[in-house]
């Protein structure tokens, strides 16, 4: 496959790293501002692949640029006939609209707000001692979570990821507060607590508290490695496939 790196952040300069480590050729990668990107612009980057000496070759994109940009990048991608890795978080709300240009181009994506191999580890550790915990009748949950103080969204989307699959094993936890709250925090509410400070890679910790004892489960993010590996990882899994993938399905396929 060919590689398109899609912003050239730190993120970006990770996964370039990874797929030369894994015999991966990059194509090109697109950033309007970073210096050692090769393409301003998507539409430059399409043009530079189309006038390639191997127009055959499944071309992937691995997209972690701003949210902002998301929409009209899908719509590239699909327009392109190339594969996405999307890991861009702060979209959520605009899903459908996003990925509706790759659904209708009968291309592939896949999505997800972490990659990381142990980071989806993780998510099906905490769901599975949520499931014992419900079992027992005897424990209250929260998660709390910390990243590097220039991270733009929170909670991240790994927690409130985590925080979904617990809800669905704590059944009396009716909601999933997010919100700073001055008050007491009610039976039905799962709090995920946020915090930012220096260059935390992330950093989330599941909390089941009972009046015996408190179990916690952590996962640290040393870099950025993880998350590049299991993007280009995710990239190399959806070539010659269709359609739109979470990134839950692509650790089903990994892990079983």
């Amino acid at each position: 496959m060919k590689a398109v790196i899609v912003g050239y952040g730190q993120m970006g300069h990770e996964i370039e790293r990874v797929l030369r480590d894994r015999g991966h050729a990059i194509a090109a990668i697109v950033d309007p501002a970073a210096s050692g990107a090769t393409a301003p612009s998507l539409d430059e980057a399409i043009r530079i692949l189309a006038e390639g000496d191997s127009p055959g070759e499944p071309v992937v994109a691995i997209d972690f640029a701003l949210p902002d940009s998301v929409q009209a990048n899908t719509k590239a991608y699909a327009r392109a006939g190339w594969a996405a890795v999307l890991g861009t978080t702060g979209w959520e709300d605009r899903r459908e609209e996003v990925l509706a240009p790759v659904r209708a181009a009968g291309t592939s994506l896949v999505y997800g707000s972490n990659f990381s191999v142990g980071a989806n580890m993780f998510v099906r550790v905490a769901r599975y001692a949520a499931r014992l915990a419900s079992r027992t009748g005897e424990y209250d949950a929260a998660l709390v979570e910390l990243h590097h103080r220039l991270k733009k969204d929170s909670p991240s989307g790994t927690a409130i990821t985590v925080a979904q699959v617990m809800q669905e094993e704590l059944k009396e936890k009716r909601l999933i507060q997010v919100e700073t709250v001055h008050r007491r925090i009610e039976r039905e509410e799962l709090h995920v607590i946020s915090g930012r400070v220096g260059s935390v890679p992330g950093t989330h910790t599941v909390m089941l508290d009972s009046t015996a004892d408190t179990v916690e489960l952590t996962h640290r993010a040393r870099s950025r490695q993880g998350f590049a590996v299991g993007a280009v990882q995710a990239a190399e899994w959806i070539v010659g496939r269709r359609g739109v993938y979470s990134v839950e399905a692509f650790f089903d396929d990994l892990f079983e």
